[in-house]
């Protein structure tokens, strides 16, 4: 049982070291309309593991937006999430309830920032897989986007 819980230690902590690197990014953008997602991937798992998907938003309207929640049926749980260097120095990851999405910027998700966790995954995510996942923002509407999985 201890091996057990060691392996699960272990695996929450290379996974955490993996969310880890550069912190958010805005970028300030020039063309285009509305809230648009590009460039959407997410980690392989297996079934009942965890899972991050990583993607730009760019909010070219002139007014600010918000990611207020994420959906997809391919985990029990879908958050958005935050790496963070804790006291210790160690990194952790924490619930944002929103990502504010300035106007006329671009927010990056990506490994060691911003992310989607997709915990519990309900089938095997595998290199070259494709799902769905719904994207809610507090001024415009929902959007769904493909996401591939990829090493």
């Amino acid at each position: 049982m201890k091996y057990f819980y060691l392996l699960a230690f272990a695996f929450v902590l290379l996974f955490a070291i993996s969310c880890s690197g550069e912190a958010e990014q805005q970028e300030q953008v020039i063309d285009g309309e509305g809230v648009q997602i590009e460039g959407a991937w997410a980690r392989p798992a297996s079934e009942g593991r965890m899972s991050a998907a990583y993607f730009l938003i760019t909010n070219f309207e002139e007014s600010d937006d918000a990611l207020i929640g994420v959906e997809s049926d391919v985990a029990e749980l879908v958050e958005v999430h935050e790496s963070y260097e804790r006291e210790e120095g160690m990194m952790g990851m924490r619930g944002v309830p929103e990502v504010e999405l300035p106007s006329e910027s671009t927010v990056r998700f990506q490994q060691g920032g911003l992310h989607i966790m997709l915990i519990q995954v309900t089938r095997t995510l595998a290199d070259g897989d494709t799902f769905e996942l719904t994207l809610n923002f507090s001024n415009s509407e929902s959007q769904t986007i493909e996401v591939p999985v990829r090493l």
